[in-house]
């Protein structure tokens, strides 16, 4: 699969840590978050899986924003087969980042649905582990379970990202090209809280269970193409 096999309007971003976990939950609380013409993806009957990726963006992005910290949730529903078989298609719920410039473009370009709160996000490679919080209190912890860590380099994901603005639905194609290691491991990866980021969904009812992550091996510099969003 080749990173670059559009020619269609793209923007690249390069990361040098990344750190996601899909959740576990029961279909029928993440459900009622999800325009009707999207359906969740269950990983079993009555369950359905949800996302929590972290980023941290070095300086230099979008040619001068400073080094910022990224964090995107996601339902996972039913691709667009007639686009390629993604990994996973997502549809994304909130986005919030430390750098309020990065925001504006992610509304503007992306039609993504901006946190309007700044979170402040605390990156701990060595540990691969990440937190994030506003003045509202903690949003989640979040680290790797695996007991042994193993990257592969240059390893390919295609995923397909939806949005909605105005009632509109969205999708965009977004690859990665990085240093990973991908695992199923049952473990305690940390916490999410109940916070206004998760759209109202309460964890203390959800109580999500991991279900996979991905790593960005720390340091590694990878790559993010993420194409201009098309009508859906």
């Amino acid at each position: 699969m080749s990173l670059q096999n559009k020619t269609d309007d793209f923007l690249v971003w390069q990361f040098d840590f990344a750190l996601t976990t899909f959740f576990e939950i029961e279909t029928h609380l993440i459900q009622p978050l999800l325009p009707p013409q999207l359906h969740p993806i269950e990983a079993v009957a009555g369950v359905s899986l949800i996302n929590l990726t972290a980023f941290n963006f070095p300086a230099g992005a979008l040619g001068s924003l400073p080094e910022f910290q990224e964090l995107i949730f996601s339902a996972i529903v039913t691709p667009d087969l007639s686009r390629g078989v993604p990994k996973f298609a997502m549809y994304v719920l909130s986005i919030g980042s430390s750098c309020q410039e990065h925001l504006d473009h992610s509304f503007d370009y992306y039609k993504l649905p901006v946190y309007e709160r700044l979170l402040h996000g605390i990156i701990r490679k060595d540990k691969l582990a990440v937190e994030y919080g506003d003045s509202l209190g903690k949003i989640l912890t979040m680290h790797n379970c695996a007991n042994q860590v193993i990257y592969k380099k240059d390893e390919k994901r295609y995923f397909q990202a939806f949005t909605s603005k105005n009632n509109q639905i969205y999708i965009a194609d977004v690859y990665i090209q990085a240093s990973l290691y991908e695992h199923q491991e049952i473990g305690n990866v940390g916490m999410l809280y109940n916070h206004p980021f998760f759209k109202n969904l309460g964890f203390d009812e959800a109580d999500p269970v991991s279900y996979l992550q991905m790593i960005g091996e720390p340091g590694a510099i990878g790559q993010q193409l993420y194409y201009r969003p098309e009508i859906f």
